[in-house]
């Protein structure tokens, strides 16, 4: 199996498009500028179908870095002998595409060909995890997901007077979105009974992250839901299947009381907090009963989501200790190309968990490794399933 679609004179092509720019030939940066586009795109139009997008014949009405990817593959199509200009409709199109459908070949893994851009009207899994690469090294960038991870970070700290207090607090608010991507007024006022530091203000600072996190919907009472049996999102009425990568949970009903509004986690948050920390979740309760208070979630602020302390030293670099970052990434080769483990948790074995329905995609795992040579090292790359089955052998061995 080849480890990328090959294009004949492929090498004499990546040659000539060095010379306009050094990372020209690089795809996955001209899909990330696409994706980081679409995600400004969503941002400024709030609420507007996909199926219409606008501006799309002006450039100057649509952000830069969906403009650079376009222009990106301008350059690709004219190096290509392409006579007529790639317009941004045709881009739009493109984007409800596999990857490995569009009419200009793309340098992609074998494992991302399936991956589209814009799925169901709005930006794919792919797309906003791509386009994290991009809004990452951009200072203005707003996206919920940032703003709702600050304000969970405010709250922790602002609501603790010792260092473990706060990774407590942030442990509790954190289960707290994989746990609940519905939610209730009273539930609301429970938190804020139990997180009482406020701002300068007199706004407590955890109801300042719940209203970043959930968006209000008004029902007094209680209200019947239709949400997934196996994740617990919200399902359409007519679109019985939630969409949340791996789950194949069925319809279910759910009843909520509330006394004058319910609270729906808002898209970004449920990408980003909810549906990746479900295998995190998953792990999290698997190896407890054996493990007790030498688990410790979320270890360091989220540095790790998983820390095993099996000697029960306290103090990461003392004794046996494992640690585990987990992820749930579309597409294998921007994991690779972004992964790093973050130097303070010093463990002596650590990994990359994949979440299964990843880690069992064919060819996922070879284009993951294959992107992250050289990057990472010391790091093993393995199943939920493997991860839980040695984290309990060991906590077995240790009695």
């Amino acid at each position: 199996m080849l480890s990328r679609n090959v294009v004949p004179g492929e090498s004499a092509r990546l040659a000539r498009l060095s010379k306009v720019s050094p990372d020209l030939s690089d795809d996955y940066m001209t899909l990330q500028l696409l994706a980081a586009g679409l995600a400004r795109i969503q941002l400024t139009q709030q609420g507007a179908l996909w199926s219409t997008p606008s501006p799309v014949s002006d450039p100057l009405g649509l952000p830069a870095a969906w403009n650079a990817g376009v222009t990106r593959l301008w350059w690709r199509a004219l190096e290509r002998g392409q006579s007529e200009l790639i317009s941004h409709l045709d881009v739009f199109r493109w984007c409800r595409l596999p990857l490995g459908e569009w009419p200009l070949p793309l340098q992609i893994t074998t494992s991302d060909v399936d991956l589209l851009l814009v799925e169901d009207g709005r930006p794919s899994a792919f797309a906003d995890q791509a386009a994290r690469l991009v809004l990452a090294k951009d200072p203005e960038a707003e996206l919920v997901e940032n703003r709702c991870y600050e304000l969970l970070i405010t709250t922790a700290e602002r609501n603790a007077s010792r260092e473990e207090e706060v990774q407590q607090n942030y442990v509790y608010l954190r289960g707290f979105l994989i746990t609940n991507p519905l939610a209730t007024d009273l539930q609301l006022h429970e938190l804020m009974r139990h997180f009482r530091a406020k701002d300068s203000n007199g706004q407590p600072w955890v109801k300042q992250w719940f209203l970043q996190a959930y968006q209000a919907r008004p029902s007094a009472g209680a209200v019947r839901l239709k949400v997934c049996g196996g994740c617990g999102n919200p399902l359409a009425r007519n679109r019985p299947p939630c969409g949340t990568p791996g789950c194949d949970g069925p319809p279910a009903m759910r009843t909520l009381e509330t006394m004058s509004e319910y609270y729906v986690q808002r898209r970004a948050v449920r990408r980003f907090f909810h549906d990746p920390g479900l295998s995190e979740q998953r792990i999290l309760d698997a190896v407890m009963p054996l493990l007790g208070n030498r688990l410790h979630s979320w270890w360091g602020m989220d540095a790790v989501d998983a820390a095993i302390d099996f000697d029960g030293t306290g103090r990461m670099g003392a004794g046996e200790w494992w640690a585990a970052d987990v992820k749930d990434h579309a597409s294998a080769a921007l994991l690779g190309r972004s992964f790093r483990w973050d130097p303070r948790a010093d463990a002596q074995r650590r990994f990359l968990v994949l979440a299964q329905h990843r880690f069992e995609r064919p060819g996922y795992v070879d284009d993951l490794v294959r992107e992250m040579d050289g990057r990472v090292r010391g790091v093993e790359v393995v199943s939920e399933e493997s991860f839980i089955e040695s984290v309990c052998a060991r906590a077995r061995e240790h009695g």
